[in-house]
């Protein structure tokens, strides 16, 4: 009688999955989905579902398909979604939530079309291939608002989940004929938020917020910060 011997091959699972790399830092953490922090170098690999956070200088990493984004010296990030193959952008895409401070970031476009966003407490950036910014909590006339700059290309903005709601909770629809155009931030209804958006080309800005809405082009205060000088010296 002939024996016959199986060969069993143990394949190890992937724990997280490596969405990136480390290529500046000053000094920063990642913690990722297992709640372990872990000091941040050049080289060290970004996962799926990272929080980076920046406590001194900028730290910029690379996405796998080339994308690169870097965030300001105090400034938080989690990797919600990121779904490549090989150097691809792929799916879902990539979505990245900026929990505080402020992000560049250089988009590839994918040739499948895989959505890029990142977004705030307050706005959704969109993109396919484009070069912008994003401040996540900013103070204008004493309202929090997120900041969207665009630096080349177009972005698309859009009002978070998050700010959709506070409207409907907060905000009372407006009586048909009873809004007039004024110059500067306007009051607008949840139902106007629900239907409105902005493309956003080089040079200009938009300031998004639960009664601001301002587009505008980039400000000198904006021209002139560390972050600013930082990203004019990025390769386009």
């Amino acid at each position: 009688m002939k024996k016959i011997c199986c060969l069993l091959v143990a394949v190890p699972a992937l724990a997280f999955a490596e969405v990136g790399k480390v290529s500046e830092v000053g000094s920063g953490t990642r913690i990722g989905k297992d709640k372990k922090s872990e000091e941040l170098k050049v080289g060290t690999l970004v996962q799926l579902e990272d929080t980076l956070k920046a406590t001194k200088g900028v730290l910029k990493f690379e996405l796998n398909d080339g994308s690169v984004i870097a965030i300001n010296e105090g400034s938080e990030l989690k990797v919600a979604k990121a779904e490549f193959e090989g150097n691809e952008r792929k799916g879902d895409g990539f979505l990245g939530f900026l929990k505080s401070g402020s992000l560049w970031t250089n988009v590839k476009k994918a040739v499948g079309g895989a959505p890029f966003q990142v977004e705030t407490e307050r706005a959704v950036a969109g993109v396919r291939g484009t070069i912008f910014r994003i401040d996540a909590s900013e103070l204008v006339k004493g309202a929090k608002v997120s900041i969207v700059h665009v630096h080349d290309g177009i972005v698309r903005v859009n009002p978070s989940a998050e700010l959709k709601k506070q409207m409907k909770k907060g905000v009372k629809k407006a009586t048909p004929g009873e809004r007039k155009q004024v110059a500067g931030p306007t009051e607008i209804s949840a139902d106007e938020w629900e239907k409105r958006f902005v493309d956003l080309q080089a040079n200009q800005q938009v300031i998004v917020g639960a009664d601001l809405w301002e587009q505008a082009e980039l400000d000198q205060k904006t021209r002139d910060d560390a972050f600013s000088k930082w990203i004019n010296g990025q390769p386009k």
